[in-house]
């Protein structure tokens, strides 16, 4: 195991490093397209209402490998030559903003309209009507859905692999085929996943802790 590590640890670091970078810049993009998705989702309008609903439908039902081997033949065929880092990114965004869609819109959905009103009868701005109402009650809701959600992308980006995107899986793929220590390499990799997803709950929870003046009642 110390002569894997010695000899093979920077490949595995940099697969490491690039998951980490696939899934945070990949959710933080997917965050900001599932917000205007979940404006769409509660949207009157009934054609933006459909369009953002078959969105969401159809990347939640799906499996996320298949999305990503699709968006690279899709690449493919409109002759785009993008570095395959650069889709398993989009891939990712793509995926994270459907589930962040939902997560969002529930948040929406447990602020009553009633509150809304009332903030309105008191001529209350739209700035100081989503700080002061409307973002308190949704935290609680949105918060440990998202790390929930940044979890389960640490773990799916593992796909990526399939489709020759340089992350922790396909650096240890690149390990085995030079060594042929296959437990060796993949309790590594393993123990790399365990690391990472424990590192974004631990993280999250202090960050909870921070935010618990915005959350009514603590």
């Amino acid at each position: 195991m110390i002569d894997l590590l010695s000899n093979y640890g920077v490949i595995i670091l940099r697969g490491f490093l690039w998951t980490i970078i696939l899934v945070t810049g990949g959710f933080a993009i997917g965050s900001v397209f599932g917000a205007v998705l979940a404006i769409l989702l509660v949207s009157k309008q009934k054609l933006l209402n459909w369009l953002a609903r078959s969105y969401v439908e159809l990347i939640r039902n799906t499996p996320f490998l298949i999305q990503a081997m699709l968006l690279f033949a899709l690449f493919g065929i409109m002759r785009m030559r993008l570095e395959p880092l650069l889709v398993g990114l989009i891939a990712i965004a793509i995926y994270s903003a459907a589930y962040m869609a939902e997560i969002i819109r529930g948040g929406l959905a447990s602020v009553s309209d009633g509150q809304r009103e009332g903030a309105r009868a008191l001529a209350i701005g739209p700035f100081l009507e989503f700080r002061l109402i409307i973002l308190p009650q949704l935290l609680p809701f949105v918060l440990p859905a998202s790390v929930n959600l940044l979890a389960t992308l640490c773990k799916e980006s593992a796909f990526l692999a399939g489709v020759s995107v340089a992350e922790l899986t396909f650096s240890g793929q690149v390990v085995i085929t030079q060594t042929f220590l296959v437990f060796e390499v993949w309790a590594v990799i393993g123990a790399l996943y365990l690391v990472l997803v424990l590192s974004v709950m631990a993280a999250a929870k202090r960050l909870e802790k921070k935010m618990t003046w915005l959350i009514p009642g603590r």
